[in-house]
């Protein structure tokens, strides 16, 4: 009988097994298709340091044949793509109608799972770690537009100066005309918007982030954080019959 916990652990490893062994060799690997021996053997070493067979978690013995089977699926994935004529052939093989359409199915659900573990490494503080997941995501599924909105958003640094930062708003403005219902691009365009001091603009895309996602707390809150000074303001606009207070109360109304 399994121990308390092994059941849930057994799960995991079992599906975290089965994507693996879904994926082509390059993503196996996670590297790119003009990765270097040297990055192909380093990105081996690191997976084979989690399905070794000698890796099998203590008291989990019954998942030792699925690490065997990952353990030679990696090992299949260097030799193959370690070798030039070898991996020539296995893109040719790739590139095949069948063979693409089902690459890119398994490439797009794989960069979903690593945009999750960006957004938990985040939750974490671990921009970092976040960014290499985001990297990876953007190489397995360059159409995806969250993960390149995200990766955008982590490369606006605290010390950022406002060129780069106007920089990345294009960038932003590039991703929306080819996805205008992204919640995060408007949201994170208008964190950028606000650091320029284009408090307009921001407050228009926080606005529009609300209308897309109700649930977006953090720009509700820029909208109604704005909405308070403004109102706290509009005691000194003597001579305005309205004030701007009193614009963005009807801007905002609902």
């Amino acid at each position: 009988m399994s121990a308390p916990g092994n059941d849930a652990r057994v799960k995991e490893l079992r599906e975290s097994a089965q994507k693996l062994l879904a994926l082509d060799h390059f993503a196996t690997l996670g590297v790119s298709r003009t990765a270097t021996p040297d990055e192909v053997k380093k990105a081996f070493i690191d997976a084979a340091k989690s399905w070794h067979p000698d890796r099998v978690p203590q008291g989990l013995d019954e998942v030792r044949p699925l690490f065997a089977k990952v353990f030679a699926r990696l090992e299949l994935a260097r030799v193959t793509i370690s070798d030039p004529a070898q991996r020539a052939r296995y893109i040719e093989e790739l590139a095949k109608p069948e063979t693409a359409a089902s690459a890119k199915d398994i490439s797009s659900a794989e960069a979903g799972l690593e945009l999750r573990k960006a957004e938990g490494m985040l939750k974490k503080n671990d921009a970092v770690a976040a960014e290499r997941h985001l990297r990876r995501a953007v190489q397995l599924a360059p159409s995806n537009v969250e993960c390149q909105v995200l990766l955008v958003w982590l490369q606006a640094k605290p010390d950022s100066s406002a060129e780069r930062l106007r920089e990345l708003v294009v960038d932003l403005d590039r991703l929306i005309a080819r996805d205008a219902e992204s919640k995060r691009a408007y949201y994170f365009r208008g964190m950028l918007q606000k650091r320029l001091d284009q408090t307009k603009k921001a407050m228009a895309d926080f606005a529009r982030a609300v209308e897309l996602d109700p649930h977006n707390l953090d720009a509700a809150r820029e909208l109604r954080i704005f909405k308070m000074r403004q109102e706290r303001a509009e005691p000194a606009k003597a001579g305005s019959p309205e004030g701007v207070g009193g614009f963005f109360r009807k801007l905002f109304k609902r």
